[in-house]
């Protein structure tokens, strides 16, 4: 017994040692890669050209060469280590990005990103081609979609409706052939299977339907070539993942899209034959059995399985995520369709009517989910308790003229929520109903925090005014997070029985062997108020931004109670440590109990301007801790998603964003090396005296060429656009255009002045001007005028041939758009005002009709 409790406490420790070196340098990766590019997007006026592109590159260099020579030292290890190189390389993949945004902003070459992720994802290629690691490759692949999608919406607001959906079909191949590229090499070399063919074959599909489900009616979709590439991709890879390689998830995928293609061709054939409101009912009714029969489907395969452990633990607890995720997506779309019915048959032709039919509705579903037992009337019921309770929000909430939004009318639909989820005994049906509760309980908590919000006219304020809307919706985020935190706590905590690894079900998997299974008392039932609460939560917590540590004590002296609020939102990481950690106090060392939420509390420091890291980072650390592996993968997309918005928030200046997020990543490097020194320090671990390490693989050593020659591929590439562009700065004829500025954000190169300039209207495609006619790539021609002004005297296909005093702009049409030098000029943060009375553009035109911006002018043709 004494050697099986050594070996349990060796499992835990290794475990939890394991996770926080993982986490603590992935995080610090993300955190420094995003700090960088914030710092890019800054623009700050104080560092010269020089030293920006000296320090980016210097940055870059010394990334790349860590990751070469991280490989080569650590090749033999098996620990956290052997994460180091790929970790290095994605950095340094991050960094390429900042980098070439760097060069767009400084030369004002335009806010034309899509060009920008093109560059990018071609000096990529080398390193994700050498580092055969899935985090670049990921990275690669996302940043060519982005590429792939900006350069086919090319400024379409609305660009699914307002396209072609067929010009999407590129992209969608694309990902179809990188699908079957990552495939092949999970055969031949072993690359992980688990995230990245998911993630392709989602991105694929998901552009295949929502392109074909957005476009023009032609004989039912069935006469537009995207639905018979659905068709073969549905079928072959239903084929495949089923026959070849099973993956339930992939097939769950391909499951979604037939009930989503069946909601487009079925509804619009039935409409045309019937033309009725009961083929919304019909239609619910088809979806929701093509769910039931999904369901079946994919549980009776994943009972073929062989049973093997995983983190989450028994399938006879619950069904997979991924059949839970499918019968929530016809659950909705039914709900959809039976609120259109009840439109459709004026039964809910007033306020009191929808009052009345949503109550009725709940109450049916109510008594009728706890008498049922087949999987189909679930479903149908489940739809028609969610759909009541909409109908009972629409006749609470729009049901008073002058839509005011008193504490009452919350605290009704919260009881409704409550009674609703206290008696409904389908676990889908709680999960929507939580969705309604957590906004109902923010309705409650705004309102009691500035009751005037109940006012039309001030709801509007808060959409608009980002620190009022802070102030008000941080409250609620917080609440929400810790309500979220309790909930998964109570619903998934342990029983700890002290039954080895396999007599609990968990196979090989290197977790501590006195865990069993989950909880299944009263509890359990929190599970779904959890998930609804946590999703909420993450999903919204981009509308708000924190406080710095400097503002916080003023925030203290005016207002007390915010000021709590806001430390409240970053301890959350901390406690959730301390909670999951002290009931293994007994295999753990005081290092790790106490190290962990001591460490936390000081990121916590860097966490205030930034909520939304705080929480993913607890649902990750829950995650862990209790077992579920969906927890984690909720902190970790949480976490990736929140800090991409981030950069969108404008209560934080860009300069302070950089400087909060690469402190938290220098300090969660120095963690990381505690992780790995203080047990050595402490004699805690073993430690393998000097093994004699074998040399160097001819993989390897291509690898780290590979890695070195990208490098300097992409140094050659920087360096040599740069002399380019300043000896056009330096020899270049001096040009002055007119222009009419607007003012937006640009993705990774921060605040800049939309340009438009007047000679370019003139070349816009009219049908009833001779510009109609004019080529896609040609020169406008312009005269200059004694100030140096340039006024459009012709167009023509080549540079020359000129007159003595003309100049010849390269202009190019791109879908009835003209782009001229640049069609933005960035600036530094915050002086958007210093801008706002530009009226010309000062050039630099080469010989060959290439120009760049230099500078802005006010109306009297002075520098701004």
């Amino acid at each position: 017994m004494q050697v099986k409790s050594e070996i349990r406490q060796q499992y835990e420790l290794h475990a939890w040692r394991q996770f926080l070196a993982r986490n603590t340098l992935w995080l610090g990766i993300w955190l420094l890669g995003s700090a960088v590019i914030c710092a890019v997007a800054a623009n700050w006026d104080s560092v010269t050209k020089t030293q920006r592109f000296i320090g980016a590159q210097g940055l870059l260099a010394i990334c790349v060469l860590a990751a070469a020579g991280s490989g080569w030292r650590w090749r033999a290890v098996d620990d956290a280590r052997q994460y180091a190189p790929s970790a290095l390389l994605a950095l340094a993949g991050l960094l390429l990005g900042a980098l070439l945004a760097l060069l767009g902003q400084t030369y004002q070459t335009g806010a034309d990103t899509w060009e920008l992720f093109a560059v990018w994802a071609g000096l990529l290629l080398p390193w994700a081609l050498v580092g055969r690691t899935q985090v670049v490759w990921l990275l690669w692949m996302g940043v060519v979609n982005v590429a792939g999608l900006l350069y086919t919406w090319d400024g379409h607001v609305f660009w699914l409706a307002a396209r072609d959906g067929e010009q999407f079909l590129p992209l969608v191949l694309v990902n179809l052939l990188f699908l079957a590229g990552w495939e092949v090499a999970g055969r031949r070399a072993g690359a992980s299977m688990r995230i990245g063919p998911r993630l392709l074959l989602a991105g694929a599909l998901g552009l295949l339907l929502a392109t074909q489900f957005l476009s023009a009616p032609n004989y039912y979709g069935l006469g537009s070539s995207l639905t018979w590439v659905w068709a073969v991709v549905t079928v072959g890879l239903g084929f495949y993942y089923q026959r070849v390689r099973r993956d339930l998830v992939a097939l769950a995928i391909l499951a979604a899209g037939v009930i989503v293609m069946s909601l487009r061709i079925v509804g619009e054939w039935w409409l045309d034959v019937a033309n009725g409101p009961w083929v919304a009912l019909a239609l619910a009714a088809i979806l929701i059995a093509e769910a039931v029969v999904a369901a079946g489907w994919l549980r009776r395969l994943a009972a073929t399985l062989p049973a093997a452990g995983t983190p989450d633990i028994p399938a006879p607890l619950a069904a997979p995520w991924y059949v839970q995720g499918l019968l929530a997506l016809s659950a909705w779309l039914a709900t959809l369709l039976l609120l259109l019915f009840l439109v459709a048959v004026a039964w809910v032709e007033s306020t009191e009517g929808a009052l009345v039919s949503g109550l009725v509705l709940c109450g049916l579903a109510v008594t009728g989910l706890r008498v049922s037992t087949r999987l189909f009337w679930s479903q149908c019921l489940t739809a028609m308790g969610f759909g009541g309770q909409l109908l009972v929000w629409f006749a609470l909430l729009f049901g008073d003229a002058t839509y005011e939004l008193h504490t009452g009318v919350w605290f009704c639909l919260l009881v409704v929520g409550a009674l609703v989820y206290a008696f409904g005994r389908d676990v889908l049906l709680r999960f929507l109903t939580a969705g309604l509760i957590a906004l109902a309980l923010s309705g409650l908590i705004a309102l009691q925090w500035l009751p005037g919000m109940a006012n039309e006219e001030l709801l509007w304020t808060l959409w608009d005014d980002n620190g009022l809307s802070t102030r008000v919706w941080l409250p609620v985020e917080v609440v929400g997070a810790w309500a979220a935190a309790i909930a998964f706590y109570l619903g998934y905590r342990p029983v700890w029985t002290g039954v080895g690894i396999r007599e609990a079900g968990l196979g090989s998997f290197p977790e501590p062997q006195h865990v069993a299974l989950p909880a299944q008392g009263r509890w359990v039932a929190l599970r779904p108020l959890a998930w609804a609460f946590a999703l909420a939560v993450q999903l919204t917590v981009g509308m708000v931004g924190g406080a710095t540590i400097t503002h916080l004590a003023a925030l203290w002296q005016g207002e007390a109670l915010f000021a709590v609020i806001v430390v409240a939102g970053v301890l959350l990481p901390a406690v959730c440590a301390l909670v999951v950690l002290w009931p293994r106090r007994a295999v753990l060392t005081s290092g790790v109990v106490w190290g962990t939420p001591l460490g936390l509390l000081l990121l916590a420091l860097f966490w205030l301007p930034s909520p939304g890291v705080a929480f993913a980072l607890a649902w990750l650390l829950l995650g862990y801790g209790l077992r579920d592996a969906r927890l984690t993968t909720l902190g970790v997309v949480g976490l990736l998603g929140y800090v991409m918005f981030y950069y969108y928030q404008l209560q934080v200046p860009l300069i302070d964003k950089a400087l909060w997020l690469g402190g938290a990543a220098l300090l969660l490097f120095c963690l990381r090396a505690l992780v790995y020194w203080v047990p050595r320090w402490m004699k805690t671990i073993e430690v393998p005296g000097a093994v004699r390490v074998a040399p160097a693989s001819s993989a390897l050593r291509w690898r780290t060429v590979g890695m070195l020659a990208g490098l300097g591929l992409i140094l050659a590439v920087v360096n040599a656009t740069i002399w380019q562009r300043e000896t056009l700065l330096a020899q270049g004829r001096v040009v002055i255009l007119e222009l009419a500025p607007v003012d937006p954000r640009s993705l990774m190169q921060g605040d800049y002045m939309a340009l438009n300039f007047a000679v370019a209207d003139s070349l816009r495609p009219r049908w009833d001007s001779a510009a109609h006619d004019l080529t896609d790539d040609g020169y406008v021609v312009l005269a200059l005028n004694g100030d140096g002004l340039g006024l459009k005297v012709r167009t023509q296909e080549d540079a020359t041939p000129l007159n003595r005093e003309e100049v010849a702009l390269r202009y190019r049409i791109r879908n009835g758009d003209v782009r001229m030098v640049t069609n933005a000029y960035f600036f530094s943060e915050g002086q958007a005002d210093r801008y706002a009375n530009a009226r010309y553009g000062e050039l630099r035109v080469g010989d060959d009709g290439t120009a760049l911006l230099v500078r802005l002018l006010d109306g009297d043709r002075q520098p701004l």
